[in-house]
């Protein structure tokens, strides 16, 4: 799973355009990732990681080396891609079976397992289904007994959703860990929530439903080859007319202009929608039980007495950054409390601070931390007018 979040793949996006990864040698990549590549003594890092670096469509084979594809040239640059752009596109392109792996043929008759799963659960958030979201069992259950390819209308998905109950049977005793690790890849999307075992989504019933029509197959003519398929692949996602749309929380978008970002781009959206996140919110409130704003170091409590759940939380990641995800849920250590005066500034901050660096985004998690720190030194405490 940690080769699988967005920050560490830029990182290995950056490694793979720079060497030849059929080369690599473990201790340099974790030189240069931070990552520990371990395997055998007797086996390269290629043999070790190649299937995953070619899932995430940054490496074909071509020339006798590991050639760099358009999609990891373009999660290099800092702001040029979301987490939620890149794991839409993967989900929409993601097919069993996979030219990633020695049995694709591109005859073969395709299913999209990680868009079925998004889709299964946007449409029981449309719904409104009760309990609301999915656990893993469940959602591996509702695509192994639906049989479904991952494209059918939103009535059929319905159908599915109503028996919800009954599909984790259909993986009882079974071990389902590679479908599990692939649906914890997808819970770093911006509205999905990942705890005890479930996936949960955190939009209206109508920005789900919106998002359920815009998820569609990536498909076409399937080249001749695994490696051409990959290229193939990565290359649409560069022109981007394969991408889904980013803007797809209607009431964040209107949100925007109280955060105190002065533009609406789509890093910002990506950003706002993790920190709106409401399971989320109610997870970490849940887990830290504090009502202290992390920089004035205000006691709400104290302060407005009257009143509760005052904090906003602020995501302590580059701005195109997803959430990051554990195999027991979505990390909290990427959050603080902050006062909504206090987060309004902050982003003021980000925006002056990237301004003033020539950047769209930050260039990695210690890049975003390290100007989050430069805020609240530069904040002189409480000034009483006067």
């Amino acid at each position: 799973m940690a080769y699988f979040q967005f920050d560490e793949l830029r990182k290995i996006a950056k490694y793979v355009i720079e060497n030849d990864f059929r080369d690599a040698e473990k201790d340099d990549l974790q030189t240069a990732t931070g990552l520990t590549f371990s395997a055998p003594a007797t086996h390269s890092a290629w043999r070790n990681y190649s299937r995953i670096l070619k899932i995430a469509l940054l490496v074909r084979e071509a020339n006798g080396r590991a050639e760099p594809t358009p999609v990891a040239l373009a999660l290099a640059r800092p702001g040029e891609v979301t987490c939620d752009e890149y794991l839409h596109f993967l989900a929409c392109a993601f097919t069993e079976p996979s030219p990633a792996l020695q049995d694709w043929r591109p005859d073969a008759p395709f299913r999209y397992p990680l868009l079925f799963a998004l889709k299964y659960l946007l449409i029981k958030t449309g719904m409104g289904v009760d309990p609301p979201g999915a656990t893993l069992a469940e959602i591996v259950g509702a695509y192994g007994s639906s049989g479904f390819v991952g494209d059918e209308r939103e009535d059929e998905f319905a159908g599915v959703a109503l028996a919800a109950s009954a599909h984790p049977s259909f993986v009882a005793g079974r071990d389902f860990r590679q479908e599990r690790e692939s649906l914890r890849v997808i819970a770093q999307l911006s509205y999905l929530h990942y705890e005890g075992q479930t996936l949960s989504v955190a939009l209206t019933a109508s920005d789900a439903a919106n998002l359920f029509e815009q998820l569609m197959p990536v498909d076409g003519a399937r080249a001749r080859t695994r490696d051409a398929e990959i290229q193939r692949l990565a290359r649409l996602f560069d022109s981007g007319d394969a991408r889904p749309a980013s803007d797809f929380g209607q009431r964040i978008t209107l949100a925007i202009a109280d955060t105190g970002f002065r533009e609406g781009s789509k890093l910002t959206r990506a950003h706002v929608t993790i920190e709106r996140n409401a399971r989320l919110r109610r997870e970490f409130f849940s887990a830290r039980n504090t009502t202290v704003c992390d920089m004035c170091v205000m006691d709400t409590a104290r302060s407005y007495p009257w009143t509760t759940g005052v904090l906003d939380l602020h995501h302590l990641l580059p701005l195109s950054s997803g959430t990051r995800v554990t195999a027991h849920g979505t990390r909290l250590e990427d959050l603080v409390p902050v006062c909504p005066s206090c987060h309004r500034a902050v982003h003021r901050y980000y925006d002056q601070w990237l301004q003033d660096h020539g950047r769209p985004d930050f260039l990695d998690m210690a890049d975003a931390k390290a100007a989050y720190d430069s805020a609240k030194a530069e904040y002189p405490g409480f000034v009483p007018h006067v």
